[in-house]
């Protein structure tokens, strides 16, 4: 038992040293940062520099170990049991927008469909939303939206720097084989049987390329 606990610290500690190692090298913060775990899966970040936080919040996406971080910052006393981190900035590219359409108002109808609406781009045919999305629910694979009286148009909306998904539910952090939302006989079907697929996947634009991975 005692053998167990000694290994379970020493594994704490690799982590943080770890993830103190890689952070502080690509954030390249003014001063020092210090990492605590906290709880499973949870660490407390303190920084030296108040600018250091206002930049890393403003450059996620960030990843250790192929996975997502989230991040929130806690500026009153809280119990760490209480903190849920469920939301994290992803990049929306949307389209292809029908021809003579009006972008901005396409861009408006979209921007309602999610909650937390970042910021735009519209750069000529490219349109782009960064959208605050809660990684426990499933992708949005596009919308329908109504042009004139032309009837309803699909709009199918591609997202940048996307992790691990699973191809049977939707969700980020986890894979179809991992799932315990779909079947036994769903999870062994082909990735083209599923209803989700690789092609929300949009390379990352030149434009406002804000992501990095961290090695495994």
């Amino acid at each position: 038992m005692e053998e167990e606990k000694e290994l379970a610290l020493l594994e704490e500690e690799l982590i943080q040293h770890r993830l103190r190692a890689q952070l502080g090298s690509i954030w390249k913060t003014r001063k020092k940062i210090e990492i605590l775990i906290v709880g499973q899966n949870l660490f407390s970040i303190s920084f030296e520099d108040e600018e250091d936080p206002e930049q890393i919040m403003e450059g996620r996406l960030w990843f250790f170990r192929k996975q997502l971080l989230l991040f929130d910052r806690i500026t009153e006393p809280m119990e760490w049991g209480k903190i849920r981190l469920v939301t994290s900035p992803f990049w929306i590219k949307i389209g292809p927008c029908p021809p003579k359409c009006d972008k901005k108002n396409l861009m408006h109808t979209v921007g309602s469909t999610f909650e937390g609406v970042i910021r735009s781009e519209i750069k000529g045919e490219l349109c782009r939303r960064r959208v605050n999305l809660d990684v426990q629910k499933p992708l949005r694979r596009g919308i329908f939206v109504s042009l004139n009286k032309q009837g309803k148009t699909w709009l199918p909306f591609k997202y940048e720097t996307l992790p691990t998904f699973c191809f049977g539910c939707g969700q980020l952090r986890h894979g179809v084989k991992e799932c315990t939302k779909i079947s036994s006989e769903d999870r062994t079907k082909a990735e083209e049987e599923l209803p989700y697929s690789i092609a929300l996947e949009a390379e990352p634009s030149i434009i406002g390329k804000e992501s990095i991975w961290l090695g495994p």
